[in-house]
């Protein structure tokens, strides 16, 4: 490659937007070329001082004063996050998107409600395990049951 096509590409280089081949002869070249690898060591240095560079928010009034110069424009939302961005995201969304998240909401509730429950714990009656169990064995099956006891308690006075 020539010393163009390298300075080119060294930008996409240093941020690894190249295929193998391609880094690896601009690695090859650099090795070789001291004009190249000045200009490499240069675009290195301002990527790190870049990325070392924390971004400050704006003073406070800075987007509505930026909404008065900017005409019939919509609303700048400073918020990163939130409900508008949601709100914006399903306005956007294709409808067989929407339809396909509503599908799938409703077959997340339906099987939460319906199916879900009967696989944690099969429900179990006592009453109905033991009446089979007698009517297997030929027993007789009589239910009685008798009330609960009342006990009544008396003061006693002295």
């Amino acid at each position: 490659m020539e010393c163009r096509k390298i300075r080119e590409n060294l930008s996409a280089y240093i941020d690894k937007e190249l295929n193998f081949l391609t880094r690896w002869k601009i690695k090859r070249h650099i090795n070789t070329c001291p004009a190249c690898k000045k200009e490499w060591l240069k675009l290195k240095k301002i990527d790190t001082i870049s990325k070392m560079i924390l971004l400050e928010s704006p003073e406070s009034g800075f987007y509505q004063r930026l909404e008065k110069k900017l005409p019939g424009r919509k609303k700048i939302n400073s918020r990163k996050y939130g409900l508008s961005n949601l709100t914006r995201a399903w306005t956007f969304t294709p409808l067989a998107g929407k339809a396909f998240f509503v599908a799938g909401v409703a077959a997340l509730i339906i099987f939460l409600s319906f199916i879900y429950p009967r696989f944690l714990s099969p429900s179990l009656n006592i009453d109905r395990f033991e009446e089979e169990y007698l009517r297997s064995r030929g027993e007789v099956i009589s239910w009685v049951r008798e009330p609960s006891p009342i006990i009544l308690i008396q003061e006693q006075r002295g």
